[in-house]
């Protein structure tokens, strides 16, 4: 990358990052009970990749692989992106009661299940953890994007300097990860309950900022990959998507076999109304279309083929992630609406914004500059 690329691409994000603003406060003040729903949707979408980024960084400091080499600078960028949501987070927990029926203090005095869940389900408590897991991830990221920065010429090998953070930071991952999809999303439905929905979403996050790691090395990759490192990239992508398969069916198996209204009350109003179409799509194209392209050694050895899969990958998780949330806002209507289109050019942008910026960031003006076809046969 030139330094004249790097030049453009901060003023670029500059612009995204003011066009984003003002459209985030346009959607405040004009209609903001009905931004907020979407505004969760694309946050949780935009955090998903960030945090998707930090554990598939963490995985290759423990396995090493020129795979790590060529996806590094986007991966690492997305994760460093995470103040950014952190802050965006905020508006969302003051308006918890535009969200979450457990957080309206007139509906818990009506319902003996939310007063059983108080305990858990209170909205100090939901403010806490959420600091509590943005301050651990955060932590995470800036210890390292700090060990990856003073690495950089060394990180096709295993990062055993590295190692215990790496280890530890699964470790902290899985767990954090699992909490906040019982908080940010499966308390949409108090009733909901489910052992393995963290799990999904952690594996679902990691699918994205995969698939987005991708489709950033096809846009900025000025010659082809190497035969067998595309490969490789097309296998680990085709991994993914078998994983996130087997957890959902496996929780929707589950739930099915033991038929108790406690579980079912998530799929009914998603598999019983017109909802149903969208979690068809999302069950043709998270899974069913890129694993049987990605079955066949020609297309994972393209690398046009393998982005173009990449990408529709990282739509169908958006949709997937809007077919979890909003059923509990829009019961009988899926179609999209204008305040989704809004929240994704505005919180969508000001994320994509940040990640420009700390993409452009690694190549300082006073250091030589590479380009990332420089690693792609490492």
């Amino acid at each position: 990358m030139s330094r004249a690329s790097v030049s453009r691409l901060k003023q670029s994000a500059s612009i995204l990052a003011v066009t984003a603003l003002i459209l985030y406060l346009l959607g405040m003040v004009l209609a903001a009970q009905r931004f907020f729903p979407s505004y969760l949707v694309v946050w949780l979408f935009c955090l998903g990749i960030s945090l998707g980024a930090m554990a598939i960084l963490l995985v290759h400091q423990l396995t090493g692989g020129a795979w790590g080499v060529s996806l590094r600078p986007f991966l690492q960028a997305a994760m460093e992106s995470l103040p950014v949501l952190a802050l965006l987070s905020i508006p969302l927990l003051f308006r918890l009661a535009d969200l979450y029926l457990w957080a309206r203090p007139e509906t818990v005095a009506v319902s003996g299940l939310l007063q059983q869940k108080g305990w858990y389900l209170d909205p100090s408590l939901f403010r806490w953890r959420t600091v509590i897991y943005f301050a651990l991830w955060l932590a995470i990221a800036y210890a390292l994007s700090r060990g990856l920065t003073q690495d950089r010429r060394n990180i096709a090998a295993p990062g055993h300097r590295l190692g215990a953070l790496a280890a530890a930071g699964l470790i902290i991952y899985a767990v954090t990860i699992t909490l906040a999809a019982t908080d940010w999303v499966m308390s949409l439905t108090p009733v909901w309950r489910s052992s393995e929905f963290g799990l999904l979403v952690g594996e679902g996050e990691m699918l994205s900022a995969f698939s987005f790691a991708l489709v950033c090395l096809g846009w900025a990759s000025r010659g082809p990959l190497a035969l067998s490192l595309s490969h490789d990239l097309g296998n680990l992508l085709l991994m993914f998507v078998l994983l996130w398969a087997y957890l959902a069916f496996m929780q929707y198996l589950v739930i099915w076999s033991e038929d108790l209204p406690g579980e079912i009350a998530w799929y009914l109003p998603r598999l019983e109304t017109g909802w149903r179409g969208v979690g068809i799509i999302v069950t043709v194209f998270h899974f069913a279309l890129p694993f049987v392209l990605l079955l066949s050694r020609r297309v994972k050895r393209r690398p046009l083929m393998l982005t173009a899969i990449a990408g529709s990958l990282l739509l169908a998780h958006l949709v997937d992630v809007f077919w979890q949330v909003m059923p509990a806002f829009r019961p009988g209507d899926y179609m999209p609406r204008w305040s989704d289109a809004l929240a994704m050019a505005s919180i969508g942008g000001l994320w994509l914004a940040a990640f420009l910026w700390r993409y452009a960031a690694q190549w300082p003006p006073n250091a030589a500059i590479e380009t990332p076809g420089a690693v792609h046969h490492a």
